[in-house]
Parts: C-alpha cells; structure tokens; sequence
C-alpha cells in the first residue's frame, strides 16, 4: 500500500480532479473492495475496504470496515486529539476505534450517513458521508451525533495505477453495497457477506 501525501489526500478526499482527460476511467468512489481468499498482505486477509476516494490518475484511498479495535471513553478520544472538553462531559459515550488500515495511523477518518451534516461534511456516496472528526465529535458531545457512524484510524492508501493493478490481478473483487454493510454489526461476518455480494465470472 502506498503512502500519500497529505496534499494529495486532501485532494482526494475535495474531488478535485486530474488534469482533463478525453475519457477519464470510471471512479470505483463509493464501492467496497473484498479482499480474495488468497490475498497474500496479511494486513488485508478477510479485509472489507469502502474506497472514500479514486481515480486512475491520482489513486485511491479507503479505509478498512471490519477490524473494530478497542472501545474508548469519547472524553478520552477527543483529548487524544486534542480537542477541549469539559471534566465528565462524555464519560458514558463511547467510540469504537477501527483499524482503517496501514498507513498514518495517526490520522482518524470519521465516516457516517448523510443526514449528518456540519462544515467540513463531503458526500461519498448515497448514504454515506465524511466529516472532520473534530466536528462529529464536538457534535457527539452536544447529544447531536449521527444516526450511524464509524470511526477509523489509519488508512489504506494506493498509487495511481496501482489498485488497477491489484484488481486485474484478482487481488480484491469490487460490490456495491449501502450503508447498511457499512455501518451494521457482525464485523467479523461482514467479509463473508460481502464476498457472497461479487459478481461471478462463468
């Protein structure tokens, strides 16, 4: 997996996009990646992937749905990002930390459903968006959180050209599938569904 810069991840992640083209190869935005049973990176054995961002041209990154991690105290996250909040104030509330992949993994990716809505919110897909994680937090803390949400840390980062590689190789098979994959529970479920979801070759 390759390591973007920050500039171009920020490009990914507005949709701004590549020097203009005659037919620009269809983005795989907003599309789940299944790992194949023989994926040789054990980093993505059985890994569900939602791609929050691709272009032949510039990459992809997405983030990894069914590895939860441990649970936190959300007084505890937002200091951890260095975000003010009161004593006690979301003692209670907590956030399930997911692995989004390998690289940065000090940079959290917050994403949730679209009825969410604050500044920095970028639609993905139908359903589906992403938000700073200062403002989903700020707006947990308020009781104004969204419907659905998930928390990662870390991300999966490709080069240009590199997935499309990955895939002609058979490495990940790709579905369409709503929030409902990615939101719902039975993480550790989620890879067998989504791999019975791909389409067949006869």
């Amino acid at each position: 997996m390759h390591r973007l810069s920050r500039f171009l991840l920020a490009l990914l992640l507005l949709g701004v996009p590549a020097a203009a083209a005659e037919e620009p190869a269809p983005s795989l935005k907003g599309k789940f990646l299944v790992a194949d049973p023989s994926m040789p990176d054990p980093r993505f054995a059985g890994a569900v992937v939602y791609l929050i961002a691709h272009s032949k041209e510039q990459g992809a990154v997405g983030i990894v749905i069914n590895r939860p991690g441990a649970e936190r105290a959300l007084g505890d996250v937002m200091r951890a990002l260095g975000l003010a909040t009161e004593d006690g104030k979301g003692a209670v509330t907590k956030i399930a930390l997911f692995w989004g992949g390998p690289v940065q993994t000090d940079h959290a990716f917050f994403l949730h459903t679209d009825e969410f809505k604050v500044a920095s919110t970028t639609a993905i897909a139908p359903g589906v968006a992403l938000s700073q994680p200062k403002d989903v937090l700020e707006a947990i803390a308020a009781g104004r959180p969204p419907k659905q949400m998930l928390m990662a840390v870390g991300y999966a980062g490709w080069s240009p050209g590199q997935l499309e590689r990955e895939l002609e190789s058979k490495g990940w098979a790709v579905i369409e599938a709503g929030a409902d994959l990615l939101f719902g529970g039975n993480h550790a479920g989620k890879w067998e569904r989504a791999w019975k979801m791909r389409t067949q070759e006869l």
